[in-house]
């Protein structure tokens, strides 16, 4: 059975906040990912976002 990101989505909204927060602690594993990567990664992309620096204008008008 193969299912659709937004109708996988729509079925963790409906779930109970205590199985929405199993799944949150589950998620690298059922990904094939260690946590901790993840961790990094999001962090990573974070930090890239909030990085808005003038100097980075030129690029802008491109």
């Amino acid at each position: 059975m193969s299912k659709t990101l937004h109708e996988i989505e729509e079925a963790i909204e409906t779930l109970p906040l205590p199985e929405r927060l199993q799944l949150y602690k589950d998620m690298p594993q059922l990904i094939g990912r260690n946590a901790e990567d993840l961790d990094w990664q999001r962090l990573g992309l974070e930090n890239f976002f909030q990085d808005d620096s003038p100097d980075d204008k030129v690029y802008d008008s491109i």
